[in-house]
């Protein structure tokens, strides 16, 4: 993978990690206090607002990109009326000369065949690396198959945008309710016949469903009371103590350089340097874990 694409892959972890944090079952708001609003009805609102404002909470404090919101898009679309306008995408992220590197949409529940087409049109049409984040409160394995599928039908209705497209684009689902993410990217060649299979190789009927990568932020239910006492033992030690600081070569988890750990009390936090650029700021570094608790980011 490339360094965006690594760079993409971390932040999806860290919003993931969050809204594992503020489902109902953990009583817990996001690292900078983002809750899921109540309805009326006393039922929580789902969308995919909250998992915009932590990629953009994220990008904000990792200050690596700029970043822009609503995005206009480069290209015309005419997906209503008689007159090509421009689009906006939800999130974009911008690199050397404030030029879109890469283009983000959010999605929430089982939307539509439809609704998928126009957004990914944004997405293959602008010639970027893309990104879609999808945000379901609960869904089980036939359901997640059956939306996963509607992509399939979905790049079927825009031959012209994947006839010659070069990109790639990673494609994730997060599932609140037991916090399962599973996600994969999709290469594209440039090769008609190629982009093709590699979109049924990825969404049809007969893919390998192993292909996906799938990552839980939240133990089991079963385990809810032992992790809630963690949590609260954690909260009575955050802060307390003296503060020490380590550089610490930690090859299972960043083989290409070192890590800067600092800890106090029963706190501690990881950012990771980049050897080429020394002079910058250390980027947030996440520990890949089974329960969010176990995650340290700055």
């Amino acid at each position: 993978m490339t360094d965006l694409d690594q760079y993409l892959t971390g932040l999806m972890n860290q919003v993931c990690t969050d809204l594992a944090r503020m489902y109902p079952s953990e009583q817990q708001p996001s690292e900078y206090g983002l809750i899921f609003p109540s309805k009326r009805d006393g039922t929580l609102r789902i969308s995919e607002q909250e998992a915009k404002l932590l990629f953009v909470q994220y990008l904000t404090v990792d200050r690596r990109y700029c970043f822009s919101v609503e995005t206009p898009t480069g290209e015309t679309y005419q997906q209503k009326g008689k007159t090509p306008m421009s689009a906006r995408v939800d999130l974009t992220i911008l690199g050397s000369h404030r030029k879109p590197v890469a283009h983000i949409e959010l999605k929430a529940h089982n939307c539509a065949i439809e609704a998928i087409r126009k957004d990914l049109e944004k997405l293959l049409r602008e010639r970027t690396t893309g990104m879609w984040f999808h945000t379901l409160h609960r869904a089980g394995g036939r359901t997640l198959d059956t939306l996963i599928r509607k992509f399939e039908s979905a790049f079927s209705l825009l031959p012209e945008c994947l006839r010659t497209n070069d990109r790639s684009y990673l494609i994730a689902f997060f599932v609140l309710e037991d916090a399962r993410l599973r996600w994969q990217w999709l290469h594209l060649s440039g090769d008609n016949a190629r982009n093709r299979e590699a979109v049924a190789a990825m969404f049809g009927e007969d893919a390998d469903r192993s292909r996906w990568t799938t990552a839980k932020f939240r133990d089991s239910d079963a385990g809810q009371s032992s992790n809630a006492a963690a949590r609260t033992e954690q909260k009575k030690a955050r802060g307390k103590g003296s503060r020490e600081a380590f550089f610490v070569l930690i090859p299972t988890l960043a083989p290409d350089t070192f890590l800067h750990l600092s800890a106090r009390g029963g706190s501690y936090r990881l950012r990771q340097y980049d050897v080429r650029r020394p002079g910058e700021r250390p980027r947030v570094f996440t520990v890949p874990s089974s329960h969010p608790a176990h995650h340290s980011r700055i």
